[in-house]
């Protein structure tokens, strides 16, 4: 793949959180073979679960626990499933590429609930936005915007694993749910994030909450917060840096205390 190197930040203009928002998105949940991922189902409504690139051929519930349906005639491989009762319980999936996990599920009375499935691996090995054949500044904003998404919504980015370096605020923002397949971010990767040089404008802190990893570029999401006494205008040419490919901001002005975030793609090089 042929990369130009301009900087793109006329590209990434600002995406807005409302846009990202409408209806109801699927919960995505990443899972290892044979752990047990906690859950929150309808108990009033028909959920529906799917195992991305597989199809789900059974679900074992304790007696009179759930009712499965679908995974015999559902042609897209989900199973669908009713709660009998308002209490926690573990249920047991499998699929027919052989995977086998555990579910801890909450009921709770909300709307149909749509859960999808990562295992590991699957959604890394998956072509990216930088395999595609399209314009240089087309595939920054493309990436840039997925992470976006990843943030409001946690909708997984095909090629690239999740690693969490703070993700203590970030949950709030998801109702406490896990997003796509996040592993912890490990002392190397803690150590590169330090040697890069993020500018620090006055007033303002960066933190990392968020490592994209994948085989072309990496994506960074930074918390940024406002520890001045007046209101702070942010501009993405504030936040550049030798390594810095593309960035967006979720708000181009902070208030007295107010956090925002910056969205940062760098490198080229692969940061694990």
């Amino acid at each position: 793949m042929k990369i130009a190197n301009p900087l793109v930040f006329a590209a990434c203009a600002l995406f807005p959180m409302s846009v990202l928002a409408a209806n109801t998105p699927p919960k995505h949940y990443g899972f290892n073979d044979s752990e047990t991922v906690p859950i929150e189902l309808s108990s009033v409504d028909i959920n529906r679960l799917v195992v991305e690139g597989d199809k789900i051929t059974s679900i074992d519930c304790p007696e009179g626990f759930c009712v499965v349906t679908g995974t015999k005639s559902d042609k897209s491989g989900a199973a669908r499933v009713n709660l009998n009762l308002a209490m926690p319980f573990t249920a047991y999936v499998s699929t027919e590429k052989g995977r086998h996990f555990g579910l801890f599920i909450s009921p709770k009375a909300i709307p149909a609930v749509t859960s999808i499935f990562t295992a590991e691996h699957y959604r890394e090995e998956q072509p990216s936005v930088f395999d595609k054949k399209t314009p240089y500044p087309t595939m920054m904003t493309e990436f840039t915007a997925q992470m976006i998404r990843y943030l409001a919504t946690g909708k997984p980015i095909d090629g690239y694993r999740v690693h969490v370096v703070n993700d203590d605020l970030e949950r709030t923002t998801v109702d406490s749910e896990p997003r796509g397949t996040e592993t912890s971010i490990d002392d190397a990767m803690f150590t590169r994030l330090n040697e890069q040089q993020m500018p620090k404008p006055a007033g303002l802190t960066t933190e990392p909450a968020f490592v994209f990893t994948g085989k072309h570029f990496n994506g960074i999401i930074y918390r940024v917060t406002n520890h001045a006494a007046l209101p702070v205008t942010l501009t993405t040419a504030q936040f550049y840096s030798p390594t810095t490919r593309a960035a967006a901001l979720s708000t181009y002005e902070l208030a007295p205390q107010q956090t925002g975030h910056l969205f940062v793609v760098s490198g080229g090089e692969s940061m694990q």
